[in-house]
């Protein structure tokens, strides 16, 4: 009896982690799941999983204790390499030989589950829509932030994780809670849209900023961001002319020159250069 009622309250801790495991999967969040593979002697508990946040925070429960503190710190460190494998622990102690801890050892497996990287498009043209269709090939969530009628641009909006309907770049790219270490594309359909969606996405820690354009284009927008008070510092995070020159016309050839441009700073292959 008293068996049944702890593995039903095991039953429902496993719930849990599901349900804690599907909402970190729909916000894009980092995270490691440890489990118990192998114990022997006097371990705490023989089986149990736990979900560990790149914070520290978690749930669930490998036996708690400093082992747990240990295991929640090497999945830590696990998320920021992406790396995950085998942990052993090995808890015995003077203590735990003379039966006043728990003592054994404990081999748990970690396993890493990144957040896919994110693409906000700004601009649903004829590059925009080449673009998400190849980023999301290569794994990126899509966030698109258009002005455009949506009827217009329906097509786009369902090839899109997210939508955000615009009326001014500026004021709701800086209301949309966006991620910080995302990739931006600037693609809009005038000047005056670029330079308001760039004016929003460098405050927002992107990790890559893109616009699309001629030197012309850029000198105007640059000038008007400088008397705006934004420094040349933050100026020089902007790839533009954007994309690899491969002597791209097409909306597609563009969309790839582009992609492989965003892959490279993605995969920290250093800062391309258009020659």
């Amino acid at each position: 009896m008293a068996d049944n009622r702890w593995q039903g309250m095991e039953d429902l801790s496993y719930v849990r982690l599901l349900e804690e495991q599907l909402c970190a999967h729909r916000e894009n969040v980092n995270y490691a799941l440890a489990t118990i593979v192998d114990t022997d002697q006097n371990t705490a508990r023989t089986q149990g999983k736990m979900m560990v946040y790149e914070n520290g925070a978690a749930v669930g429960t490998v036996g708690g204790g400093a082992l747990e503190t240990k295991v929640i710190h090497d999945a830590c460190q696990a998320i920021s390499t992406g790396r995950g494998g085998l942990f052993h622990y090995n808890m015995n102690s003077q203590a735990a030989r003379e039966g006043l801890a728990c003592g054994g050892s404990m081999s748990v497996f970690i396993e890493v589950y990144a957040s896919r990287p994110v693409l906000v498009m700004c601009g649903a043209g004829h590059v925009g829509g080449c673009m998400m269709r190849l980023a999301r090939l290569t794994g990126f969530q899509i966030i698109l932030a258009d002005e455009r009628p949506e009827a217009l641009i329906a097509d786009k909006i369902n090839a899109a994780d997210r939508y955000i309907p615009i009326k001014n770049y500026e004021e709701d790219l800086g209301k949309a809670r966006l991620p910080q270490g995302a990739f931006y594309v600037l693609a809009g359909p005038n000047h005056d849209a670029d330079r308001k969606a760039l004016a929003a996405v460098l405050n927002a820690s992107p990790a890559y900023v893109g616009m699309i354009g001629g030197k012309p284009k850029i000198t105007a927008i640059f000038e008007k961001l400088h008397a705006m008070g934004y420094s040349q510092e933050q100026l020089d995070q902007v790839y533009t002319p954007i994309g690899l020159d491969v002597g791209n016309e097409t909306p597609e050839e563009i969309a790839v020159s582009i992609l492989a441009e965003v892959l490279m700073v993605k995969n920290k292959k250093g800062r391309p250069q258009n020659v």
